[in-house]
C-alpha cells in the first residue's frame, strides 16, 4: 500500500492534468463555462429564499435557507464525486489499455474536479453570508477538518465503487439509486432534531450513517445554532458520532483503496 501511495505521489502531475481535463469536458462547448460553478448555488440561494418567504410566515426564513445550503452543498460534493467516479475507469478504455499509470487516478479526478466545484460554490456561499450579515462562528476554523474527512470518505467510496462498476455494470445504476435513499436519510432538508424526539432509540443507527455526521458538523459550523436556531435546535453534533465518522473516513479510504488495487488486475480485460 505504501509503495502504491508513493507511486500515486510519483504521479502528481498526472493527477493535476486529469483534474483539470475533468473540468474542461464538463464546460466543453459551453459559453458560460467555470461561471455555472458560480451560478448554480446562486440560483438555488435564490430559489430557496423566495420559497420559504413565501411560505413560512415568519419574519426572519435566513435562517433555514443557510441551514439548507450549509448541509446541501457538502452532500452535492459527495454525491456528484462519486456518480462521476463510478464510470470513470469504464469510460477511458484506451488509457487502462495502453498506457501505464496508477488506475486510481481516474476516479481520484473526479473527485478532485468537484472538489474545485465545491470551493467556488462555497465563496458563492460565504459572499451571501457576508451580504446578510450573518454571525460567523468561531468553530469555523475546524472547517478544513471537516472536509479532509469527507473527501477520505468520498475518496474511499468512489475508488470502491468504481473498481466493482468494471466487473459489474450493475453497480453505476445501484449508486444512482442508492444516492437517492442516502439523501433522505442524511438531514439535509429536514432537521435531526426531528429524528431524534420521534425515534430517539435509533439515534445510534442513524448516526451511524458517515455522512449525516459529516453534513451536521458543516451545518452546526456554519449555522451556529446557538445564536440563530429555533427552540428545540436544528443543527445536532455528537461528539461520539463525529468520532465514529472519523474513524470510518479513514477505513473506507483505505479499505477503497485496498480493493482497487486487489482488483485492478482485470481492469484491461473487463474493460
Amino acid at each position: 500500500m505504501i509503495e502504491r501511495i508513493k507511486d500515486l505521489i510519483a504521479h502528481r502531475e498526472l493527477l493535476w492534468n486529469m483534474t483539470f481535463k475533468e473540468l474542461r469536458v464538463k464546460y466543453k462547448r459551453s459559453v458560460l463555462g467555470f461561471i455555472w460553478s458560480f451560478m448554480n448555488p446562486i440560483i438555488m440561494l435564490a430559489v430557496f429564499s423566495i420559497v420559504f418567504a413565501i411560505l413560512i410566515s415568519r419574519g426572519n426564513i435566513g435562517w433555514f435557507s443557510v441551514y439548507l445550503m450549509s448541509g446541501l452543498l457538502p452532500w452535492l460534493f459527495f454525491v456528484n464525486s462519486t456518480t462521476q467516479a463510478v464510470v470513470s475507469v469504464v469510460t477511458n478504455p484506451g488509457l487502462v489499455k495502453k498506457v501505464y499509470f496508477p488506475r486510481e487516478v481516474l476516479p481520484m479526478a473526479s473527485v478532485f474536479a468537484n472538489m474545485i466545484h465545491f470551493f467556488l460554490q462555497m465563496l458563492v456561499f460565504f459572499a451571501f453570508l457576508l451580504i446578510i450579515r450573518w454571525h460567523f462562528s468561531p468553530y469555523l476554523v475546524l472547517l478544513p477538518a471537516v472536509l479532509l474527512l469527507e473527501t477520505l470518505f468520498t475518496l474511499g467510496v468512489a475508488l470502491f465503487v468504481s473498481a466493482a462498476n468494471v466487473y459489474l455494470r450493475d453497480v453505476q445504476h445501484f449508486v444512482e439509486v442508492a444516492m437517492m435513499a442516502w439523501f433522505w436519510i442524511t438531514p439535509i432538508v429536514y432537521p435531526v432534531g426531528l429524528v431524534a424526539q420521534r425515534f430517539r432509540s435509533f439515534m445510534p443507527l442513524y448516526l451511524a450513517n458517515p455522512m449525516a455526521n459529516i453534513v451536521l458538523s458543516w451545518q452546526y459550523i456554519i449555522y451556529n445554532p446557538h445564536k440563530y436556531a429555533p427552540k428545540g435546535g436544528v443543527a445536532y453534533i455528537s461528539f461520539w458520532g463525529l468520532l465514529g465518522t472519523s474513524i470510518s473516513a479513514v477505513l473506507f479510504f483505505f479499505l477503497g483503496y485496498y480493493f482497487f488495487h486487489r482488483t485492478e488486475r482485470g481492469f484491461a480485460e473487463q474493460i
